[in-house]
């Protein structure tokens, strides 16, 4: 059996993960799982969905759990919408100073952004709004875009139209299971099964594509 190590090197890299984990397991504990009436006001929801949508981790999705304990999961959606504008706004500025639309980094090695970008060119903001609606990572395909230059009032507003449906469903079919852990736990969960399928899916597709390519090559 092969011997694994451990390193303090290692251990640090693990620790941030870890200690995130940890508030994020104390803010749902203390503020979700909690009977109190009302988590936070619509103000401080809105705000903190400004962070948690620009590049920043905390619980998107867990806070529109939060904010739908106490308001209709429409208004708590529009909000939502509300701080996708801002925050994909600061995003666009942020990456086009830092990346001045030349590079792309390590996203560029990303099988999201591998994958998706030949179909973002064909549907630019179809595949953004899409991909802003369902619960997985899609910051390589955001940053392709910037550095693509698309257009901005495009870039957010395909944002805002993919973000409110998401967090109107969440929150409308969540809110009857608020204080569920293992509701909580799929909330966490869920997007990394599905981020899972869609690779299936995807290499599956290749696989097949590839099949017919050598066959019809014979």
């Amino acid at each position: 059996m092969k011997k694994i190590n451990f390193s303090f090197k290692s251990l640090l890299k693990v620790l941030p993960v870890i200690l995130i984990l940890a508030l994020y397991w104390y803010w749902i504990n203390q503020r979700i799982i909690s009977n109190s009436e009302q988590t936070f006001g619509l103000v401080g929801y809105f705000f903190l969905m400004c962070i948690a949508t620009a590049q920043f981790p905390l619980p998107a999705n867990l806070m529109v759990l939060g904010a739908v304990s106490s308001s209709s999961p429409l208004i708590v959606a529009i909000i939502g919408g509300g701080a996708t504008l801002v925050a994909y706004s600061l995003e666009y500025l942020t990456f086009t100073y830092l990346f001045k639309l030349k590079k792309l980094a390590n996203f560029k090695d990303s099988w999201i952004y591998k994958k998706i970008t030949p179909m973002f060119n064909k549907h630019k903001f179809v595949v953004l709004a899409f991909t802003s609606f369902l619960p997985i990572p899609s910051e390589p395909l955001r940053i392709y875009a910037i550095t693509q230059k698309y257009s901005i009032l495009l870039y957010i507003l395909a944002g805002f139209l993919g973000r409110i449906p998401r967090y109107f469903l969440l929150g409308y079919y969540g809110k009857d299971y608020v204080n569920s852990l293992w509701f909580l736990v799929g909330i966490f969960v869920f997007p990394g099964i599905l981020l899972l399928i869609i690779r299936g899916v995807v290499s599956l597709y290749d696989v097949v594509k590839n099949r017919f390519a050598q066959e019809s090559s014979v």
